[in-house]
């Protein structure tokens, strides 16, 4: 994954879907979702980099508030959970480092966040939401 970068034309094709910031961070989702559905589940369609952490980073808070993801969606987060390589992949991509938009700090990611509404890595100092409507999740 290349941290503070917007992924280039090589990248997943879902990608692009969750990095615009044009709808609320749920709304790219389903879209990524069902794009990737509709191209027959082809790991293209998948993602990486941080459109990959921001993805699971909201996974795991939704999951923390009891909500589970329905088809497509669910299938779509678990086969890229699978392709970044499970549990092994998500803790490799941890300990990658990023510098948050915040401070210019660099720190790991497993001691970041990242705000769904512009997709910016922000520090534990961060004094209130990025953006409107920011749901900062880490």
């Amino acid at each position: 994954m290349t941290t503070g970068q917007l992924p280039d034309s090589t990248a997943p094709a879902g990608n692009s879907l969750l990095l615009d910031h044009a709808r609320p961070f749920p709304e790219r989702v389903a879209a990524a979702a069902r794009a990737w559905d509709e191209a027959g589940r082809d790991p293209a369609g998948l993602v990486d980099g941080r459109a990959f952490f921001a993805l699971r980073c909201w996974q795991l808070a939704a999951a923390a508030r009891g909500e589970r993801a329905g088809e497509p969606t669910a299938a779509f987060l678990d086969r890229a959970y699978d392709a970044l390589g499970g549990r092994s992949g998500w803790d490799l991509t941890l300990r990658q480092r990023a510098v948050c938009a915040c401070h210019g700090d660099t720190w790991r990611l497993e001691n970041i966040e990242v705000c769904l509404g512009c997709l910016r890595y922000l520090c534990y100092q961060l004094d209130g939401p990025c953006c409107e409507g920011a749901e900062i999740v880490g």
